[in-house]
């Protein structure tokens, strides 16, 4: 078989993600082959978002890309004249525009900055998409396995598998750090892979153990302990008492930006914008201004690159504003985990604090796609007609949301993530290597484009789940959060540069990561 391997950008850990991979595939006899920019192009995310020069970012993009690690053949990117249309190019590069203007509103997709930066990303993605087109049929590529898939560059690599008719792979960090994310024939934000494993794991119990590690991520949560996350928000809270005295069920509003997802099907909804959704939700629920509270997003108030959250700060506090709606600010250190649990309702539009409101028992609502939409623990709305449906206003029993809670957190971590004890974290970007990961996993996914669970097994009662779910019950996040998992002792894997660039992964841990730069 043969696969070919590329990681367009030099985010740290995917490029050795990417390298401990292409070691997997060689070692059952794949043949290896990479693509790599080489500073082929005029611009790229990276580069736009940190507003970086080429000499600069591309620099560093070789030093710490595929070139670093022993490919034995590796290929570059090339000019080419354009062949995709305009459209294509449109919808290849919608949802990079889309992040690195920080839209909140679909209505600001045609913004002249947002229209602007899609057209910068024009040519970088087509010759992208060309070469690796000719690099798929020049190798004779069976497969391919990429970085991401949906930021520019990378989308058209897999628009180029999907137009050579071959199969891919998006490979991407995972939630809590330990194993790899990979997902078959769609990039990294699908959701299809991720809902069907849901489904197959809703009425499989979690064996203590199971349950354990998913109370033990519970419990970092609320104890800010989560270190292996790729971010952490609303560091060195404050105590937040609920502000105001309402009548009836406290609701509180946690929105979040889904800029990422722009033009992405399997995220589509009704709504244009969130606020939208919310005016909807609170006239079909009959919810009033006095018993809602907004904590605006804390990543709003932080740059990533040089791109700012103000477009959606400012939408919600108008938002709040005209509504009359008690709005806390995103710069505000008020704690979002003690909201959540003086809260009756807690209302989201995808964001993964549906997590901590789970654990808790409370009423979950989703307004749009989400990665927990098939988890049970919540209700999801992509419509007003789903608004109005007569199970639309059924609650939830408090005791069923948290034990699916848990299930959804164990399939995330070590059911959905992939290769979880030989690919392990031991900081958020630095990774240990361990013997025995299987390469017909990857080689089946490949062929048969079906995710398998890393762990299939399961408990035949409930006893397990049952003494984890009291500890929740009890908020004893320290006790749960103090669990040391028992891993299995393995033989070290070096996954590791080439000789004479090792010094990389030194100099470079002393710098901002990703899209922090």
């Amino acid at each position: 078989m043969k696969v070919g391997f590329a990681n367009l950008f030099s985010f740290r850990p995917h490029v050795e993600h990417l390298y401990y991979l292409s070691t997997l595939l060689e070692r059952a006899g794949c043949e290896i082959h990479a693509l790599t920019c080489d500073a082929s192009v005029s611009n790229c995310y990276p580069r736009a978002i940190k507003g970086t020069s080429k000499l600069s970012e591309c620099t560093k993009c070789i030093l710490g890309g595929v070139r670093s690690y022993p490919f034995g053949s590796i290929t570059s990117i090339s000019k080419s004249a354009q062949s995709l249309d305009r459209a294509v190019l449109d919808g290849l590069t919608l949802s990079s525009s889309c992040t690195l203007n920080r839209t909140e509103s679909e209505a600001e997709w045609d913004d002249p900055d947002v229209v602007a930066t899609r057209e910068s990303l024009y040519e970088p993605v087509d010759a992208t998409f060309e070469s690796a087109l000719s690099w798929i049929q020049s190798k004779n590529l069976d497969a391919v396995i990429c970085f991401n898939g949906r930021m520019d560059l990378t989308r058209a690599v897999t628009h180029a598998c999907e137009q050579a008719g071959i199969p891919f792979v998006t490979h991407e960090r995972t939630w809590f750090g330990d194993g790899l994310q990979l997902v078959p024939n769609a990039n990294c934000l699908s959701l299809k892979a991720l809902s069907e494993m849901v489904e197959q794991f809703d009425d499989k119990p979690l064996t203590h153990a199971q349950a354990r590690i998913a109370g033990k991520l519970a419990g970092e949560r609320f104890l800010q302990r989560n270190s292996l996350e790729w971010r952490l928000y609303n560091q060195n809270p404050e105590p937040a008492p609920w502000p105001l005295q309402p009548k009836g069920v406290k609701v509180l509003v946690l929105p979040s930006s889904k800029n990422e997802f722009a033009g992405h099907d399997e995220w589509k909804c009704e709504w244009e914008d969130n606020t939208q959704a919310l005016d909807d939700l609170f006239k079909e629920f009959s919810i009033e201004p006095n018993q809602v509270v907004v904590r605006c997003h804390p990543n709003w108030a932080e740059s990533i690159g040089r791109a700012v959250g103000d477009r959606s700060l400012q939408r919600y506090k108008k938002w709040t504003k005209e509504k009359g709606i008690y709005c806390i600010s995103s710069e505000e250190k008020a704690s979002t985990y003690d909201l959540i649990q003086q809260a009756d309702v807690v209302v989201l539009n995808g964001g993964s604090s549906a997590v901590e409101a789970g654990v808790c028992g409370k009423q979950v609502i989703c307004l749009g796609p989400s990665t927990y939409q098939a988890a049970g623990f919540v209700r999801v709305f992509r419509s007003r007609d789903e608004l109005r449906s007569p199970s639309a206003h059924i609650d939830l029993d408090p005791e069923t949301v948290v034990r699916k809670t848990l299930r959804f957190l164990y399939l995330r971590s070590h059911r959905f993530a992939q290769f979880v004890e030989y690919v392990r974290a031991v900081e958020t970007t630095r990774y240990s290597y361990f013997e025995g990961g299987d390469p017909q996993r990857l080689v089946s996914m490949l062929v048969s484009g079906e995710l398998k669970a890393d762990d299939a097994t399961y408990a035949q009662d409930t006893v397990g789940e049952d003494r984890v779910i009291e500890a929740l019950r009890l908020k004893n996040w320290g006790e749960l959060a103090d669990y040391q998992i028992d891993r299995p002792m393995l033989q070290p894997l070096n996954v590791e540069r080439r000789v004479g660039l090792r010094w990389i992964d030194g100099f470079r841990s002393r710098l901002p990561r990703g899209d922090r730069g």
